[in-house]
């Protein structure tokens, strides 16, 4: 198993890219939960989207033998985390503030919806690039402790709403879900083996 030790450059880029994605992931929780209004949500996204640019930025200047895969992992979800705030802003804009409707509205309404496909895709490069075979399964574990709980969740709201105790969800909720449950997957891992699977 690594020991190295990041660099200070190392930490700093990938501080503010899993600050991106932590902020990203909080923002639209809000903003989906009807706490914040729109018009704030997009000052507020500013903050994310400067986090990821700085991260990317910071990234690319970082050097070769720094570019293990937790590393990349952080910096490809910090873009798709960009992406999804970017699409998520364009669709709103022009679906529920113009009244876009056809074929352009689906696609617009179809990229942020994407851009989730994108996380699962992108931690999964993370298991397949990770050397390490003791932080392999520490992530395969996360993900799979992360699609018990969406799964489970899922499951049971759709009995409940099938026999109209609960009234429906959107769909998006679920790979939401699925994204908090890393978190929880990555605690589990701490309770058992000692470690999160830290950046290293």
């Amino acid at each position: 198993m690594s020991n190295a030790k990041a660099s200070p450059a190392t930490r700093l880029c990938l501080g503010a890219a899993a600050s991106s994605v932590i902020s990203a992931l909080g923002l639209m929780f809000l903003w989906k939960s009807d706490t914040l209004h729109t018009t704030i949500t997009y000052i507020l996204a500013t903050i994310p989207v400067s986090l990821m640019v700085f991260a990317f930025v910071k990234g690319l200047s970082l050097t070769k033998e720094n570019t293990r895969a937790t590393h990349r992992y952080l910096l490809r979800m910090a873009l798709t985390m960009a992406f999804y705030l970017i699409t998520l802003a364009v669709a709103e804009h022009f679906i529920d503030g113009r009244g876009l409707t056809g074929p352009l509205a689906a696609f617009l309404a179809f990229l942020p919806g994407l851009s989730f496909a994108g996380v699962v895709w992108v931690f999964g490069g993370l298991i397949i690039e990770e050397s390490d075979e003791f932080y392999r399964m520490l992530y395969i574990r996360q993900g799979l402790i992360a699609t018990g709980i969406s799964f489970t969740l899922a499951a049971i709201w759709g009995f409940l709403e099938t026999y109209r105790i609960v009234d429906p969800v959107a769909a998006f909720w679920w790979p939401t879900i699925w994204c908090f449950g890393l978190g929880v997957g990555a605690i589990f891992n701490k309770i058992k083996f000692g470690t999160y699977g830290e950046i290293r």
